[in-house]
């Protein structure tokens, strides 16, 4: 399990959203479950996943 602390619960889920709606599944861990703060995305990473996939990930939190 891998966490992206975003800082708020409206961007992490609008960031959930948009990675949803590319092809990748995110889920947004908000408030009251963490601070508003502490908002976060979970990934949920194996070793089936590609070098690949994961470079797209990353680009798309940039995009995001």
């Amino acid at each position: 399990v891998i966490p992206a602390i975003v800082g708020s619960s409206l961007k992490a889920t609008k960031l959930s959203q948009y990675l949803f709606e590319k092809g990748v599944n995110a889920q947004p861990i908000i408030h009251p479950a963490v601070e508003e703060r502490a908002a976060r995305l979970r990934f949920f990473v194996s070793h089936t996943h590609t070098p690949h996939q994961i470079d797209t990930v990353i680009a798309l939190l940039g995009d995001g």
